[in-house]
């Protein structure tokens, strides 16, 4: 008797348990631009089906169009819905004396009265031993990201171990009466600084024969970004009519790299004498070895040298981060390492195609060795190819790049020669 006893009171305390779990089971929140779509989950109500729900509460900018009930793996028909028990409106303020002073107070006009519950019924009865969930759009919701960066291990004169700690955070705003304090925030955006930057202005009184005049005629729009998604799970706890700030992303003293980018659109051909100074470059791994392991959003930066204390050493941005990958940021020109580019003279060959060699002069005056990372954009209309190149490089659509790591207060030529197919007649 004592054992069944004991055996009937374990498994009240497990059904106890899965009840409390599934009671606390958070909402699901993701978040975009100027909307969000939430899923939020309710525990078995003791009935081994239903065939009606009746959800109080609701939110009041709730998109009704939107509204899904679900199972555990897929949503359930609806038959309809009717508003119950609504919620008397907001008494009308007292009539202001005429004789008073006017005084402008700004205030935020108060959302709509909500209906206290919503009534849905089901096509077809729902078993509700493991409960149901809901899933419906709310308009106002907006997310903002931005980092702190710490870097150590730069220094004037050399570059040893470079070290970094990076903190993601997340600013939500909720601009509905709804308010969820356990919550999954997940996001769905697109990072608006790869949009175009909009067309200078222009004088319209142009000849129309000329082709000039595409520069002053509107532009056409563009494309539309393609959303990326980030299933961050990141438990936050957001209030009604606020915002939330929770952080997403921790890398603490983790090993990370130190570019220089040598582009031939900042470098230009024939470079002045002594150079142009390069763009370093900060590259930490996205991956699971670093903490990260997920896609990261686009957000601004604040990157501090040594530690967080005190104003930024530079603000930045971070772009989109796909998993695996590479974030990226601009650490600014360095005088100590520098390059020059010449272009020479094209040789006719007997076939009508052309020959030109160009040389990439690359001088590191730190007194440690540094990456460079050179990025050559023939600047020809002519279809070329690469003949030969005195460092091992790799060909893409329109470029070439190399990839090489210059010694100690040492330099190096880059020597490579193009053949340019003969014009079209």
């Amino acid at each position: 008797m004592n054992a069944f006893r004991q055996l009937r009171c374990g498994l009240w305390a497990a059904l106890l348990g899965t009840a409390a779990a599934a009671a606390a089971e958070p909402a699901l929140l993701t978040v975009g631009t100027g909307e969000a779509w939430v899923r939020e989950f309710f525990p078995p109500s003791g009935a081994k089906e239903i065939d009606r729900i009746v959800w109080t509460n609701p939110p009041a900018q709730l998109d009704l169009d939107t509204l899904q009930v679900w199972n555990v793996r897929r949503p359930w028909p609806i038959r309809a819905w009717r508003w119950r028990d609504v919620a008397p409106a907001t008494p009308a303020e007292p009539a202001a004396d005429a004789a008073a002073p006017v005084v402008w107070q700004p205030r935020r006009a108060p959302a709509a009265p909500a209906p206290q519950a919503l009534e849905i019924e089901l096509a077809e009865p729902l078993s509700h031993a493991m409960g149901h969930s809901l899933t419906y759009r709310l308009p106002d919701f907006r997310w903002e990201a931005f980092y702190r960066v710490v870097v150590r291990g730069i220094g004037p004169q050399s570059i040893e171990a470079v070290q970094v700690d990076l903190t993601g955070y997340l600013r939500i705003h909720n601009g509905t009466s709804a308010r969820y304090p356990h919550a999954r925030i997940s996001l769905v955006g697109a990072d608006a600084a790869l949009q175009p930057p909009p067309k200078p202005f222009g004088l319209l009184a142009v000849n129309p024969d000329s082709p000039l005049t595409d520069l002053f005629r509107a532009p056409p729009a563009p494309e539309p970004l393609v959303p990326a998604t980030y299933p961050l799970q990141t438990e936050a706890a957001v209030p009604a009519d606020g915002q939330a700030e929770i952080q997403f992303a921790r890398v603490v003293r983790k090993p990370a790299q130190i570019e220089h980018v040598c582009d031939s659109a900042a470098i230009p051909s024939p470079t002045p004498p002594g150079g142009l100074p390069l763009r370093r470059v900060l590259l930490i791994p996205n991956s699971a070895a670093m903490g990260l392991g997920f896609p990261l959003p686009p957000g601004s930066a604040d990157l501090f040298l040594g530690a967080a204390r005190g104003a930024p050493f530079q603000s930045g941005r971070v772009a989109h981060v796909p998993f695996p990958g590479t974030v990226q940021l601009d650490l600014g020109l360095v005088d100590a390492v520098r390059a020059s580019r010449q272009t020479g003279a094209e040789k006719t060959l007997p076939d009508g195609a052309a020959e030109v060699e160009c040389r990439i002069a690359l001088d590191n005056a730190l007194a440690s060795p540094v990456r460079v990372r050179v990025e050559e954009k023939p600047a020809t209309p002519r279809q070329w190819s690469l003949v030969r190149s005195s460092v091992p490089c790799t060909e893409t659509t329109g470029a070439l790049r190399f990839d090489l790591t210059l010694p100690a207060q040492a330099a190096k030529t880059i020597v490579y020669r193009l053949r340019l197919a003969a014009p079209e007649t």
